[in-house]
């Protein structure tokens, strides 16, 4: 350790326990020295109300931490629960306030007034600049992904080349000295993950899609043209770096979840990585997969080595909504001949459809209850209602058809749920419509 330990830097995340991204940031600048703490602020259930009591212990554990630097990931739907919190998040101290995720990313013009500094894209390289820089007192001029205020504008510093090698980076960390979360009214002074049962991680970054409903898409053509499109993987070394510390510090772990957008890996690397991982972490997992990307080859290699189950966007019965509406191509026979390989392997399968798609009538609606009916056995679900995050595809579409307005979409944002799932009785009588079908 050196100096820089003296530096305090309190990451929040909401509604995350798992918070990938900002889990590596943190672990970033602790290698580096840094007081760096993490603090989850509620957990991973929106149907627990925040509480007064919960903004309090929120309020209390900045007092009591100190920080130079409060660094914030939020993502769109909970922009609105942050702008709330901020007015009194801001008379707490003297702290710079960081904003980085998806909202950062897609709304850095709306996020800078709620902040000092807004992280652009991937935060890795900047926010260790942007914190050397803050610590010794010198400008942010120059320094990529980072807007920042001054006394009379902001600055608009340009975006830094998309970052090549991911395992450049520390694994993130699972410590009790480091996190502390709040959740039914009380702050615990331990990492979440050590009472967990599952774990979850990325193999790579990127998609290779532009889904029109996807913030994916808005990288892909906005922020990181021609690059955001090209998956970048990790070694092998630095997954089962991280998955080993995993099963080493979770004492109920059961399974572990691969977060990927698509998985999509060569073969060469899943038959080297699965072999490694079926002899050092041996436990069930599950990752998710793009109709027809998961061949029969792939399968074979992964169902022996613990895949347990897949989740598989299919989104829509409609070939024409798919295709027209949100740029995802292929045949509802591509689906089946999907789920039959999983079926015939023993791995179970989640789909997931989305409803309340205004560009999509009535009958397009009763082809997706067909082709769940079709779908092999044994199947389960996820429903979801579409929404309109800002910058998508499919919002601009949507204001220029009439079906919403940008107020629409502001008052959207403040009820939204990141699970963006139907309610549970109506999921229910979707399920009686495919149980009934034909």
């Amino acid at each position: 350790m050196n100096s820089n330990n003296n530096y305090k830097i309190l990451f929040i995340s909401f509604y995350n326990d798992e918070a990938y991204g900002l889990r590596i940031l943190h672990s970033i600048l602790y290698h580096k020295g840094y007081d760096a703490k993490m603090l989850f602020f509620k957990l991973n259930s929106h149907r627990k109300p925040l509480t007064e009591i919960e903004k309090n212990l929120l309020y209390r554990a900045i007092i009591d931490f100190s920080p130079h630097i409060l660094a914030f990931s939020i993502v769109s739907p909970n922009f609105k629960l942050y702008q709330n919190l901020y007015k009194t998040i801001r008379q707490l101290g003297d702290f710079k306030i960081v904003v980085g995720g998806w909202q950062a990313s897609l709304h850095p013009e709306e996020t800078i007034e709620y902040c000092d500094l807004v992280c652009r894209g991937e935060g890795e390289d900047a926010i260790l600049e942007a914190v050397e820089c803050l610590q010794n007192g010198k400008s942010l001029n120059g320094i990529k992904n980072i807007w920042y205020k001054t006394e009379k504008t902001v600055i608009q510093n340009e975006v830094r080349p998309i970052s090549k090698n991911l395992s450049q980076y520390p694994i993130c960390l699972i410590d009790n000295n480091c996190s502390a979360s709040i959740e039914d009214n009380q702050i615990v002074y331990e990492d979440p993950y050590t009472i967990n049962t599952r774990y979850g991680t990325i193999i790579g970054r990127g998609c290779p899609f532009k889904c029109t409903y996807c913030s994916n898409s808005y990288m892909a053509n906005q922020l990181y043209p021609h690059e955001w499109s090209k998956i970048r993987y990790r070694t092998i070394d630095h997954v089962m770096e991280e998955l080993s510390q995993a099963r080493a510090k979770i004492p109920n772990l059961k399974c572990i979840n691969f977060y990927d957008e698509v998985f999509v890996p060569k073969a060469e690397w899943v038959k080297d990585f699965f072999d490694r991982y079926k002899k050092y972490i041996n436990l069930p997992f599950y990752c998710m997969f793009f109709p027809g990307t998961c061949k029969e080859d792939l399968i074979k290699i992964m169902a022996p080595a613990g895949l347990a189950g897949v989740w598989i966007g299919v989104q829509s019965g409609s070939e024409r909504v798919r295709k027209e509406v949100f740029k995802r191509f292929y045949s509802n026979k591509t689906v089946m001949e999907q789920a039959n390989l999983f079926v015939k392997y023993g791995v179970s399968v989640k789909y997931d459809f989305i409803f309340d798609n205004p560009f999509e009538t009535s009958e397009e609606t009763k082809e997706s209850i067909k082709l769940m009916s079709q779908l092999p056995k044994p199947k389960a679900f996820n429903f979801f209602s579409l929404k309109f995050f800002p910058k998508t595809e499919i919002t601009d579409m949507s204001i220029a058809a009439g079906f919403i307005t940008q107020k629409n979409l502001e008052d959207q944002l403040e009820i939204i749920s990141p699970e963006y799932e139907i309610s549970d009785e109506r999921k229910q009588q979707i399920l009686k419509m495919v149980e009934n079908y034909g």
